[in-house]
């Protein structure tokens, strides 16, 4: 194994005694001929998850490719993921939370070729297969749609599906994310996605074998229903707006979210908070006429739950 180019593996740790085993396995099963480190830092978990990665470190063959970190408190998922990104020193950084895992020994390799020969891109990605807390497939794909590449406008207004488990993304020197990403709640794997396509585009990788993504009932972003989802992706773009306000996109995708808001809203009747994102929404569309359409358009499933068709 030559030091030709360095790769980072991110994971972040709290209460996943039952899968974080697996999750390692995946990446020191890597058959690489360049370096690799894989960053653990454990969120301060209360169960069995750090004598797990401890046990790894002393017994696998390649323990020693893991740096591990054990929080002194709890500082939460979103600063956990900031702490991990922080401590890369590689030249490409891959993402692989510690519920999630990989099935493609080759699957860094491959990517990091990739990326190698074609600077135009800043991160390749590939499919998933999505799976239930004992590991049994449930889907075994991300939307035939959504298999392509996408440039910052594109997954800005699409919001399409990209596993973070299956994203290799070049660290460019100046790498530095907004301050703003400290406030997001969960999804902060769009947030740095949105960050990342200010310097290229995301490239689909149809060779590469699929990583896993568990869904289980502790899961950040899988526990919830489609109206805290909402929240959380609404709380998102309101910070992509503050950190890259020039981008007109995010406003057209915060009207799209505030639909599916006061849609999921009428849905659990949540009535306030209903009313005003419908409101909000009607007033956008009185003095920006483009948005009608798209406010229309949520009327017929909304009349649709009204009528109680």
């Amino acid at each position: 194994m030559s030091n030709r180019t360095k790769v980072s593996v991110c994971m972040i740790a709290f209460k996943v005694e039952k899968y974080i085993q697996k999750a390692i396995e995946g990446v020191l099963m890597q058959e690489v001929d360049f370096e690799i480190e894989l960053i653990i830092s454990n969120d301060n978990s209360p169960d069995k998850t750090g004598e797990i990665v401890e046990k790894i470190i002393e017994t696998h063959p390649r323990g020693s490719w893991i740096k591990y970190k054990k929080q002194e408190k709890n500082i939460g998922s979103t600063l956990n993921y900031l702490w991990v990104l922080e401590n890369c020193t590689g030249n490409y950084v891959s993402i692989c939370d510690s519920d999630d895992f990989w099935s493609d020994p080759n699957k860094l390799q491959n990517q990091v070729d990739f990326l190698e020969g074609h600077p135009e891109y800043i991160a390749s990605f590939h499919n998933r297969y999505m799976c239930d807390e004992n590991g049994n497939v449930t889907s075994t794909s991300i939307d035939e749609n959504q298999k392509r590449n996408w440039n910052f406008e594109e997954l800005i207004l699409r919001m399409p599906e990209i596993p973070s488990a299956s994203v290799v993304f070049r660290k460019r020197e100046d790498f530095n994310l907004p301050e703003e990403f400290r406030k997001v709640v969960v999804n902060g794997d769009t947030f740095l996605w949105t960050y990342l396509l200010q310097f290229g585009d995301f490239y689909y990788d149809s060779t590469i074998l699929p990583s896993y993504y568990r869904q289980h009932s502790n899961g950040l972003w899988s526990s919830n229903n489609s109206f805290k989802k909402s929240k959380l992706s609404y709380n998102t773009y309101l910070l992509l707006k503050e950190s890259f306000p020039e981008r007109k996109s995010i406003n057209d995708q915060l009207f799209e979210i505030k639909n599916n808001l006061f849609y999921y809203a009428f849905k659990e009747r949540e009535f306030k908070i209903f009313g005003k994102y419908y409101f909000s929404n009607l007033f956008t569309c009185i003095i920006r006429p483009k948005y009608l359409k798209s406010f229309f358009r949520i009327h017929k499933p909304l009349l649709s739950r009204l009528s109680g068709k």
